[in-house]
Protein backbone atom coordinates (compact mmCIF):
# COMPACT_ATOMS: atom_id res chain seq x y z
CA UNK A 1 0.00 0.00 0.00
CA UNK A 2 2.79 2.44 0.90
CA UNK A 3 4.62 1.61 -2.34
CA UNK A 4 1.49 2.38 -4.38
CA UNK A 5 1.03 5.71 -2.61
CA UNK A 6 4.67 6.62 -3.21
CA UNK A 7 4.37 5.62 -6.88
CA UNK A 8 1.21 7.71 -7.25
CA UNK A 9 3.02 10.75 -5.77
CA UNK A 10 5.92 10.32 -8.19
CA UNK A 11 3.57 10.03 -11.17
CA UNK A 12 1.66 13.16 -10.12
CA UNK A 13 4.89 15.09 -9.55
CA UNK A 14 5.96 14.21 -13.07
CA UNK A 15 2.77 15.78 -14.43
CA UNK A 16 3.57 19.28 -13.18
CA UNK A 17 3.99 22.03 -15.80
CA UNK A 18 7.37 23.21 -14.52
CA UNK A 19 10.50 21.47 -13.43
CA UNK A 20 12.34 22.12 -10.19
CA UNK A 21 14.37 25.31 -10.35
CA UNK A 22 12.28 26.69 -13.23
CA UNK A 23 9.42 28.15 -11.16
CA UNK A 24 10.67 31.76 -11.25
CA UNK A 25 10.60 31.95 -15.05
CA UNK A 26 7.40 29.96 -15.56
CA UNK A 27 4.14 31.61 -16.53
CA UNK A 28 1.14 29.49 -15.66
CA UNK A 29 -1.77 29.26 -18.10
CA UNK A 30 -3.87 31.35 -15.70
CA UNK A 31 -1.18 34.05 -15.56
CA UNK A 32 -0.84 33.98 -19.35
CA UNK A 33 -4.60 34.48 -19.74
CA UNK A 34 -4.57 37.33 -17.20
CA UNK A 35 -1.65 38.99 -19.01
CA UNK A 36 -3.42 38.65 -22.36
CA UNK A 37 -6.62 40.13 -20.89
CA UNK A 38 -4.68 43.02 -19.37
CA UNK A 39 -5.60 42.08 -15.81
CA UNK A 40 -1.95 41.79 -14.77
CA UNK A 41 1.21 43.24 -16.27
CA UNK A 42 3.62 40.93 -18.08
CA UNK A 43 6.63 40.76 -15.73
CA UNK A 44 9.01 40.68 -18.70
CA UNK A 45 7.89 44.09 -20.02
CA UNK A 46 7.27 45.95 -16.75
CA UNK A 47 9.17 49.18 -16.31
CA UNK A 48 10.17 50.59 -12.92
CA UNK A 49 10.65 54.15 -14.25
CA UNK A 50 8.21 56.56 -12.65
CA UNK A 51 7.06 58.40 -9.56
CA UNK A 52 5.60 56.43 -6.64
CA UNK A 53 3.86 57.50 -3.41
CA UNK A 54 3.11 55.71 -0.16
CA UNK A 55 0.11 53.43 -0.03
CA UNK A 56 -0.72 54.52 3.53
CA UNK A 57 -2.24 57.77 2.38
CA UNK A 58 0.01 60.25 4.20
CA UNK A 59 1.28 61.51 0.85
CA UNK A 60 4.77 62.35 2.06
CA UNK A 61 6.60 59.07 1.32
CA UNK A 62 8.03 58.79 -2.17
CA UNK A 63 10.06 56.53 -4.44
CA UNK A 64 11.25 57.32 -7.94
CA UNK A 65 13.18 55.54 -10.66
CA UNK A 66 14.71 56.87 -13.90
CA UNK A 67 16.14 54.67 -16.62
CA UNK A 68 15.18 51.33 -18.15
CA UNK A 69 15.45 47.56 -17.74
CA UNK A 70 18.46 47.25 -20.02
CA UNK A 71 20.63 50.04 -18.59
CA UNK A 72 19.38 50.04 -15.02
CA UNK A 73 17.73 52.74 -12.96
CA UNK A 74 18.72 55.68 -10.81
CA UNK A 75 16.45 55.70 -7.75
CA UNK A 76 15.53 57.88 -4.80
CA UNK A 77 13.46 57.12 -1.72
CA UNK A 78 11.88 59.12 1.11
CA UNK A 79 10.03 57.52 4.03
CA UNK A 80 8.80 59.86 6.76
CA UNK A 81 7.77 59.34 10.36
CA UNK A 82 6.31 62.60 11.60
CA UNK A 83 7.98 65.94 11.15
CA UNK A 84 11.57 65.02 11.95
CA UNK A 85 12.18 61.28 11.54
CA UNK A 86 12.87 60.06 8.05
CA UNK A 87 14.85 57.85 5.71
CA UNK A 88 16.07 59.50 2.52
CA UNK A 89 18.61 58.24 -0.01
CA UNK A 90 19.59 57.78 -3.62
CA UNK A 91 21.05 54.83 -5.44
CA UNK A 92 20.51 52.42 -8.30
CA UNK A 93 18.28 49.50 -9.20
CA UNK A 94 17.86 46.71 -11.70
CA UNK A 95 14.68 44.86 -12.59
CA UNK A 96 14.30 41.17 -13.39
CA UNK A 97 10.72 39.98 -13.64
CA UNK A 98 8.98 41.14 -10.48
CA UNK A 99 12.21 41.51 -8.50
CA UNK A 100 13.74 44.98 -8.15
CA UNK A 101 17.30 44.82 -6.82
CA UNK A 102 17.87 48.16 -5.08
CA UNK A 103 21.21 49.49 -3.81
CA UNK A 104 21.16 52.75 -1.87
CA UNK A 105 24.62 54.29 -1.90
CA UNK A 106 24.19 57.94 -0.89
CA UNK A 107 22.30 59.46 2.03
CA UNK A 108 20.36 62.72 1.76
CA UNK A 109 23.33 64.42 3.46
CA UNK A 110 25.58 63.30 0.61
CA UNK A 111 27.39 60.67 2.68
CA UNK A 112 28.41 57.41 1.03
CA UNK A 113 26.43 54.41 2.26
CA UNK A 114 27.69 50.82 2.25
CA UNK A 115 25.75 47.61 2.68
CA UNK A 116 22.25 48.81 1.82
CA UNK A 117 21.21 46.48 -1.00
CA UNK A 118 18.00 44.48 -1.01
CA UNK A 119 15.39 42.95 -3.28
CA UNK A 120 11.93 44.54 -3.39
CA UNK A 121 8.79 43.18 -5.05
CA UNK A 122 7.40 45.14 -8.02
CA UNK A 123 4.15 44.03 -9.67
CA UNK A 124 3.94 46.76 -12.29
CA UNK A 125 1.86 49.14 -10.17
CA UNK A 126 3.25 48.77 -6.66
CA UNK A 127 6.66 48.41 -5.02
CA UNK A 128 7.04 46.67 -1.65
CA UNK A 129 10.29 46.79 0.30
CA UNK A 130 11.11 43.77 2.45
CA UNK A 131 10.28 43.77 6.16
CA UNK A 132 13.90 43.13 7.08
CA UNK A 133 16.77 45.13 5.61
CA UNK A 134 20.56 44.96 5.96
CA UNK A 135 22.07 46.95 8.85
CA UNK A 136 23.77 49.27 6.33
CA UNK A 137 20.36 50.77 5.51
CA UNK A 138 20.24 52.41 8.95
CA UNK A 139 22.76 54.96 7.61
CA UNK A 140 20.06 56.59 5.46
CA UNK A 141 17.60 56.96 8.36
CA UNK A 142 17.33 59.23 11.38
CA UNK A 143 16.66 57.78 14.83
CA UNK A 144 13.47 55.71 15.12
CA UNK A 145 13.01 55.56 11.33
CA UNK A 146 13.29 52.62 8.95
CA UNK A 147 12.74 51.71 5.32
CA UNK A 148 11.68 48.17 6.29
CA UNK A 149 8.25 47.23 4.99
CA UNK A 150 7.61 50.48 3.15
CA UNK A 151 5.36 50.22 0.12
CA UNK A 152 4.63 52.57 -2.73
CA UNK A 153 2.03 52.80 -5.49
CA UNK A 154 2.91 53.98 -8.99
CA UNK A 155 1.48 57.49 -9.40
CA UNK A 156 2.85 58.32 -12.83
CA UNK A 157 5.11 56.25 -15.10
CA UNK A 158 8.20 57.51 -16.90
CA UNK A 159 11.44 59.38 -16.40
CA UNK A 160 9.79 62.80 -16.53
CA UNK A 161 7.52 61.94 -13.59
CA UNK A 162 10.46 60.46 -11.67
CA UNK A 163 12.45 63.65 -12.20
CA UNK A 164 9.79 65.69 -10.43
CA UNK A 165 9.69 63.52 -7.27
CA UNK A 166 10.56 65.67 -4.25
CA UNK A 167 12.42 64.80 -1.10
CA UNK A 168 12.85 66.60 2.21
CA UNK A 169 16.60 67.16 2.29
CA UNK A 170 17.02 66.39 -1.40
CA UNK A 171 15.16 68.83 -3.62
CA UNK A 172 14.73 66.14 -6.28
CA UNK A 173 14.97 62.48 -5.35
CA UNK A 174 15.75 61.40 -8.91
CA UNK A 175 17.55 64.42 -10.34
CA UNK A 176 19.46 63.90 -13.51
Amino acid sequence: MIRRAALACLVLAGCSETQAGDDAAAVTPLDAAAIEAGVIVDPEIMDLAGSFADTGGTGSDAFCARGNRQGGYTVGVLVTFGGSSQCEAQGSASLAGEQARISLDRSAKGNAVRGCSFTAHFDGTGLALPGSLPPGCLAVCSDRASLAGASFALVEPGDRAAGSARGRSLDRLCAG
